[in-house]
């Protein structure tokens, strides 16, 4: 028969510490004095010993302040997670379902435009708002804006361009081409045009898709939008109860897979070389000039109007060939014949990835201009199935859109934080993704390293502040901007300089976050004449020798070949495969 373990009456066993305070053996050993041990004889002569602490002594050591501290942690690290599933039961009662009651009561007629590009599904949607305004083109990108704002102008129909970046009014405007998030509600138009709609599924701002054609109070609202898109946005429109049209565009010319590319020899005026990166883009601009073309160069990074700019030289005949990035795919019409795709894999924040159905039909659908080529080709530099295999499938139909963080919770008792982490956290809906607070995140936790401010309507509107989070640079200078607003002091004017593209790249996007933060405190902030000086210096930049860009063997400095995905040439990775290189 088992021994019954007996301890004097007082005494706590190192398991009922543990237990109850939820600390370690360790941390018992660390910060806990000697234990006494009691030897006793029960019944029958039989021996039995307890190892423990007095009552008073466990008090005691409990008092140390390692043991006060992990304890305190803990204890907050409790209250984080309550408040966390008490959030996110909170966000359970905030759903799409208050867009769908508002959408009901607009009365509305849609116009669906379905097709791929090249297709004509926006420039329909255009003639018809240039018949019937007042109206609004709301799209993807300031160069699609600036693109509408142009065209309607020239056509003598006075437009406005609202972006996040300027704002250009214009005396008697009948039409505001703007981006899609600073779609006004509050506005009765005769027509509406919404463009690129299959970015509703995006997870970063495809809310303002689902937003604008849930809420645009507009007698006639075009949707323009790529085949795969259909099916969510028609049952969108059907559960509004409103009437609509579906017009299907065919491609108005034909695009083909023409096999590879080999090299520079192949490259012809009129091709569109496509990398994924800044460095790739300038690298292969500055081979092509080595061997006779002169190149337009577009890539992200590029500020709007150097972009703009670029594009003209191209159009204006001054180079003859495009070296892009996917940039490319939205928003910008180029007579291109061919689309040559130079890279198949492109990082997306995370890791590197092959492109996906939709990117190579995005933009391998830029080759062939109606009106100027019979037809557009799409080629891959090298031997590579992956373009002609995606060009030729289907693109995924979309099942899910962008719902976007309820402003309306920011009333509620919680930490800001919290808030953003329990959206966060909140499980996949069916119908809907969330869009992502990641960056407001990043951005809210380089804040409270200096200032911890008051107001949360405030510090919520400065940490969705448009910001690539993954310049370290920038972040510091938008926490700098951030904390003169909350102090109402002076907000610093930017200063990376203007020596390198980069550091022009820089400079602008600086100036960009300085005038989305004050403009979302009232305040606005021209600093369009610096804006245009850097896009000169840029220019200047770009006439200069591109030699500098040439990516080489970080190993023996050989000129690297156009798409090469590595910093060693092939020569030196094979020496190094085979143990003759360090």
């Amino acid at each position: 028969m088992a021994k019954s373990k007996k301890k004097k009456p007082g005494l706590l066993t190192r398991q009922q510490i543990i237990k109850k305070y939820n600390i370690t053996k360790k941390q018992i050993q660390a910060y806990f004095p000697k234990p006494a041990v009691i030897h006793a004889r029960g019944r029958g002569g039989s021996w039995w010993t307890t190892e423990g602490w007095t009552e008073e002594a466990v008090e005691q050591a409990i008092l140390h302040p390692e043991i006060q501290k992990l304890l305190k942690a803990r204890e907050e690290q409790a209250l984080r997670e309550r408040q966390m599933n008490e959030c996110m039961a909170l966000f359970e009662s905030f759903s799409p379902e208050s867009y769908l009651e508002r959408a009901r009561t607009l009365h509305r007629m849609f116009v669906l435009h379905v097709g791929p590009t090249n297709s004509g599904k926006t420039y329909d949607a255009i003639e018809d708002l240039k018949t019937h305004t007042p109206g609004a083109y709301l799209g993807p990108l300031r160069l699609l804006a600036l693109e509408m704002f142009d065209k309607l102008n020239d056509a003598g129909i006075p437009c406005s361009m609202l972006t996040g970046e300027e704002s250009i009014p214009v005396e008697g405007a009948q039409v505001v081409a703007s981006t899609i998030e600073l779609c006004n509600f509050n506005t009765r138009y005769r027509t509406a045009v919404i463009d690129e709609a299959q970015l509703i599924a995006d997870k970063g701002r495809g809310s303002a898709w689902l937003k604008a054609i849930c809420l645009v109070d507009a007698e006639m609202v075009h949707i323009c939008m790529a085949p795969e898109a259909l099916p969510y946005i028609e049952g969108l429109i059907q559960s509004f109860g409103d009437p609509y049209n579906i017009v299907h565009h065919k491609r108005l010319s034909p695009l083909r897979y023409a096999g590879s590319c080999k090299g520079y020899g192949d490259f012809r005026p009129d091709d569109a070389i496509i990398c994924f990166s800044r460095k790739s883009v300038l690298s292969t601009a500055a081979i092509l000039e080595k061997h006779g073309f002169h190149a337009s160069v577009i890539y992200g990074a590029l500020p709007p109007e150097a972009r703009r700019n670029e594009v003209r030289k191209y159009l204006d005949g001054e180079n003859d060939i495009v070296v892009a990035t996917d940039a490319i795919g939205l928003g910008i019409s180029l007579p291109i014949k061919r689309v040559i795709f130079a890279e198949t894999e492109k990082f997306d924040g995370k890791e590197f990835r092959p492109l996906t159905t939709a990117e190579v039909k995005q933009i391998g659908g830029r080759a062939g201009r109606f009106g100027l080529h019979e037809y557009g080709e799409v080629l891959a530099l090298g031997d590579t199935p992956l373009i002609e295999e995606k060009l030729g499938r289907n693109v995924q139909a979309i099942r899910q859109a962008c719902i976007g963080f309820p402003r309306e919770v920011l009333a509620a008792d919680y930490p800001l934080d919290v808030l953003l982490l329990a959206w966060e956290r909140m499980p996949r809906a069916r119908e809907f993704v969330r869009e992502s607070m990641q960056d407001a995140l990043i951005l809210l936790r380089h804040f409270r390293k200096t200032i911890k401010p008051e107001d949360r309507e405030l510090v919520y509107d400065l940490i969705t502040c448009p910001v690539d989070t993954r310049s370290e640079e920038l972040v510091i200078y938008w926490a700098r901007c951030a904390g003169a607003i909350v102090k109402n002091k002076r907000v610093p004017a930017p200063a990376f300089g203007d020596e390198t593209l980069q550091s022009c790249e820089l400079q602008y996007k600086a100036y960009d976050i300085r005038h989305q933060l004050l403009r979302r405190v009232g305040i606005e902030d021209d600093c369009s004449e610096e804006r245009q000086a850097i896009c000169r210096r840029i220019a200047e930049l770009m006439r200069e020798d591109k030699g500098q860009y040439i990516r080489r063997c970080r190993v023996c400095g050989k000129e690297l070949p156009i798409g090469s995905l590595f910093n060693v040439c092939a020569r030196c990775w094979a020496l190094r495969e085979g143990g003759h290189l360090p």
